[in-house]
């Protein structure tokens, strides 16, 4: 193979390759490459070459209009969604509506984002969809709404295993001084990580560090310095590279001497 193929020709066969070890599914490369964090490439070869074989297809567009986003080219995931949107027939999809409203909320409008994203959610009761419209209702100062939208994200069967519902709920209670709601919500997630956790070799996911290191901060805006101590260690103890557990377990050994 040539080691210098022009730009386009690269992306075409990126996009045939791919295409070819996927099957029949000409959408699937792409998929792979966002799901797996590989955004630029999909952006900037694979997404191009995509919609340049498959002009009329609204999921095609749909795709690089993700790809785009995720890379911070907001305004022209914008407008490649809007095509994407106009080549829908029927009804807009609840994925048309979610990117939308991620979109909106980073031109400013987190407000009007939280209402699209609610009826997202509504159409299609998706947890990416609720935990995402409680944080855009957050970052709105909506916080009643985003109450709602973090307790519908944990009723939904992935939800129902996830420990960030409830860490989210903690730091909204955390930050209204509803604290021992706070407190409830953090043990709520350590419960649900310990129900459904696999065991195996694999270390902890983050969300339990999280958690309780979050609850270490609860314990401590209460006074309650022991178990802030013992909550910090614990999350050092699952992570001993987490730097906010480790500084809090110094900074309480100091206050204690």
């Amino acid at each position: 193979m040539p080691r210098h193929l022009p730009p386009a020709l690269l992306a075409v066969l990126v996009l045939t390759l791919a295409g070819g070890a996927w099957g029949q599914d000409a959408l699937q490369p792409l998929r792979d490459l966002i799901d797996r964090g590989y955004w630029h490439s999909a952006a900037q070869l694979t997404g191009p070459a995509l919609v340049a074989q498959l002009p009329d297809d609204p999921e095609a567009h749909f795709l690089y209009a993700t790809a785009l986003y995720l890379t911070g080219d907001v305004g022209a995931a914008a407008a490649r969604l809007e095509l994407a949107t106009s080549l829908v027939t029927g009804g807009v999809p609840a994925s048309h509506v979610h990117l939308a409203a991620l979109i909106r909320a980073d031109q400013g409008d987190p407000a009007g984002a939280a209402r699209q994203l609610q009826n997202a959610f509504l159409r299609e009761p998706d947890y990416r969809y609720a935990m995402d419209w409680g944080r855009i209702a957050w970052q709105a100062g909506l916080l009643t709404e985003a109450e709602a939208a973090f307790r519908a994200a944990a009723a939904t069967p992935e939800g129902a295993r996830e420990v960030w519902p409830h860490v989210a709920h903690g730091r909204l209670f955390t930050a209204q001084g509803r604290l021992e709601e706070a407190v409830a919500a953090y043990l709520t997630a350590l419960d649900v990580y310990e129900a459904h956790d696999p065991g195996g070799p694999r270390p902890p996911g983050p969300g339990y560090v999280e958690a309780w290191y979050r609850l270490g901060e609860a314990y401590e805006a209460q006074g309650r310095l022991r178990e802030a101590e013992a909550a910090y260690r614990a999350a050092r103890s699952v992570d001993p590279n987490h730097g906010p557990s480790v500084q809090a377990v110094d900074r309480l050994a100091r206050r204690g001497e």
